[in-house]
């Protein structure tokens, strides 16, 4: 009886440090959410805008733990389609016209060239997350294009290891940084207010 009680003591005990070392895989809705502009920078200027996702890696990254090469994180959805309405959207909020069918609308298209959200293989105290968003921009208006990188890139320590929800909102609002850092360009703004 001991024994039997002993025994299903220790597998208890094996079964949560195995669930503590590892971490299940995490797909991530994707669904920006921007911030109201403080200016309506566009001047009804038309801009017909597409988003592309041309990552080589799909995967953002790795939670960490023991089982780190499954233990990954990706998107849900379809990174294009989640971005390019909610960014129309935006813009024409600061004064573009998303939907413009005149000869003169410029042609915004945003490349997502990466999207990482990992946990560096380095142990040490707390829980760190590298994050890295990096665009590529083309603006075009008939014979004329403007083109633009943009990149963030940063690093967060946590306590613990966030939620699958803390980490849906991390990616999310990455991808919000980036798109607004287009924005801070004032040769793009200045190529998409071109009448």
């Amino acid at each position: 009886m001991v024994y039997s009680t002993l025994l299903k003591t220790c597998v208890l005990a094996a079964s949560v440090w195995l669930t503590a070392c590892a971490s299940s895989p995490q797909a991530i809705q994707l669904s920006p959410k921007f911030s109201a502009p403080t200016a309506r920078m566009g001047n009804n200027s038309p801009v017909h805008v597409r988003v592309s996702d041309q990552r080589q890696n799909k995967v953002l990254g790795s939670r960490g733990g023991t089982y780190r090469e499954t233990s990954v994180v990706t998107i849900a959805n379809d990174l294009s389609l989640a971005v390019e309405k909610p960014l129309a959207k935006h813009m024409a909020t600061m004064g573009y016209d998303t939907d413009s069918l005149r000869a003169d609308t410029a042609d915004l298209h945003v490349i997502f060239e990466s999207l990482v959200y990992n946990h560096p293989k380095e142990d040490g105290v707390g829980y760190d997350m590298d994050m890295l968003a990096v665009v590529n921009v083309v603006a075009s208006r008939g014979n004329e294009r403007y083109e633009g990188r943009y990149r963030v890139k940063r690093k967060q320590k946590f306590f613990n290891a966030p939620s699958e929800s803390h980490n849906a909102e991390l990616v999310n609002g990455l991808v919000v940084e980036v798109l607004n850092s287009m924005f801070e360009d004032p040769k793009l703004v200045g190529f998409l207010r071109k009448n």
